[in-house]
């Protein structure tokens, strides 16, 4: 689905192997933040991809995918249409980070967006294992 940046998920894996035995109402109060916290990043994603004079029309191709029951999600430029091919997603690529023959990289990281998120649903996570 999307190109997507990454962290290191180990805590929030503990987290949710944890939550199987958390007691119902908490564990279906966890895909409503992930779902947030991917509205969030999806949105600064298209921000900053909209705001680029040569890739700004690619910004509406960044979606976000909800997997795993609600408990991860993938968020990024789309890679594929149904047919197997997306300028989207090339396109995003080298916005992000260059083409082999120079140009691009001017869009900010994808990392980033991410990465300002990642305190907001740490908190609402906090909050949630507050509950128990």
């Amino acid at each position: 689905m999307a190109d997507s940046a990454s962290f290191d998920a180990h805590e929030l894996r503990q987290f949710a192997a944890d939550l199987t035995r958390a007691p119902q109402r908490v564990v279906d109060k966890v895909p409503p933040v992930v779902k947030r916290g991917a509205t969030q990043v999806k949105a600064q994603l298209r921000a900053e991809m909209g705001a680029s004079p040569s890739f700004g029309v690619l910004a509406r191709g960044i979606t976000y995918d909800i997997l795993d029951g609600g408990f991860t999600a993938e968020i990024g430029p789309v890679k594929a249409d149904r047919h197997g091919k997306s300028v989207i997603g090339v396109g995003a690529n080298i916005a992000y980070f260059g083409g082999a023959h120079g140009g691009g990289g001017t869009v900010p990281d994808p990392q980033g967006a991410l990465d300002a998120e990642a305190p907001r649903m740490e908190r609402a996570i906090a909050d949630l294992i507050g509950e128990l």
